[in-house]
């Protein structure tokens, strides 16, 4: 709580705290691999992938029983790149937006020997969801019917077909049962998952992340979406470059994803400065994720409900009391409350921890200490 906010990061979050290096081992240079899926991947509203695509990485050994897999889930707008930095061979081999992500991991202080994701212990990984920008199979994929990229005519996602996809991954990789840890969207994922594959999940984490994308959450995503919607720089989703609207969509998103209290410790004496950081933000953002990738995900995102076709809420919660599960809430989540977290883990039948931070919904991305120790026991 003391620590200060000190510079931006090109990852999944846009702030770091001041901290100690770690003492502890980091994970050698990744290097992104990737599954191919053939016969088609059929989805909930009743599209089809030809062919499905995941990018993936992983981190440790595989040991002979098959069974110490850890499966990492990235939010809105991340990347299977957990941890570890990129070599310059491998970074200037990838796409322009992988680049611009940036070649260290976003979630690198916890993943490497004695870490939280340990991985002389686990073999973690970690794959981009279907539909994002940074090697799975979305909007800026070929077509394999078309020979061209899908641009806006990709199809409609829901936070069931981003689990499906990541069940496929397993099944390619030869894995049958893992556990499963994620934050925000890819809380959401992990609860879909747990709920479509409950035999074969070890444990479960959720991180700031809710059993239902309500209304708060939505309007905040409908906001985004228009943004980009309206800026004539879009033409229907068949642009060249990056509308000028996926800024401003981000720098709206990036109010639910912090909180009043951090901007008032950063900005009380310069509180045009805030207004600047947003847009800054905005702007920085566009550099590295697709406009089409982006409302994909937003609009997979307002599906969410887990009680959806499983008879409601309660019922469908009640269905992960079998499966030893964490749910973490943030003091200061405007986006997704520690209320509704809470509510969620005592209708799981889960333990319940919250992360104290004045940073709102990002503090699982930057608040990595104390991720660390509520983590840690229960992995």
């Amino acid at each position: 709580m003391t620590e200060l906010l000190i510079q931006e990061a090109w990852g999944d979050h846009e702030a770091l705290l001041i901290k100690p290096p770690k003492s502890r081992g980091r994970v050698p240079p990744p290097v992104p691999a990737q599954a191919l899926v053939a016969g088609g991947f059929h989805l909930e509203y009743g599209g089809t992938l030809p062919e499905l695509r995941m990018r993936y990485e992983t981190y440790g050994q595989l040991n002979l029983e098959r069974s110490n897999a850890v499966l990492v889930f990235h939010a809105w707008t991340g990347s299977a790149h957990l941890a570890g930095t990129y070599s310059k061979e491998t970074l200037s081999s990838l796409p322009r937006l992988d680049q611009a992500f940036g070649p260290d991991g976003w979630w690198d202080e916890l993943a490497g020997p004695g870490r939280m994701l340990d991985t002389e212990k686990y073999f973690v990984i970690c794959a981009n969801h279907i539909g994002s920008c940074y090697g799975s199979t979305g909007p800026l994929s070929l077509n394999p019917a078309t020979g061209r990229p899908y641009g806006p005519e990709f199809p409609r996602l829901t936070v069931r077909d981003l689990a499906r996809a990541q069940a496929k991954l397993l099944d390619f990789l030869g894995i049958e049962k893992v556990t499963l840890l994620g934050g925000s969207l890819g809380g959401m994922v992990a609860m879909e998952f747990a709920l479509l594959y409950p035999q074969r999940v070890h444990k479960m984490v959720v991180l700031a992340a809710p059993a239902v994308h309500g209304p708060w959450a939505r309007a905040f995503n409908r906001l985004s979406r228009e943004a980009v919607l309206a800026d004539p720089g879009y033409r229907g989703g068949y642009y060249t470059e990056q509308p000028l609207g996926l800024q401003l969509g981000r720098a709206i998103a990036m109010l639910s994803f912090r909180s009043p209290d951090s901007f008032r410790l950063r900005w009380q004496q310069h509180p045009e400065r805030g207004e600047s950081y947003v847009l800054y933000q905005g702007e920085k953002f566009a550099k590295r994720f697709d406009a089409n990738a982006y409302l994909v995900l937003s609009e997979a995102m307002d599906t969410h409900d887990v009680g959806r076709g499983r008879g409601g809420l309660e019922a469908a919660l009640n269905r992960l009391k079998g499966i030893p599960s964490l749910f973490v809430g943030i003091d200061t989540d405007v986006l997704y409350t520690a209320q509704e977290v809470r509510e969620m883990a005592a209708l799981s039948g889960a333990m319940y921890r919250e992360i104290h931070s004045p940073h709102g919904h990002d503090a699982f991305l930057i608040e990595t200490d104390q991720v660390e120790r509520i983590l840690g026991d229960f992995l």
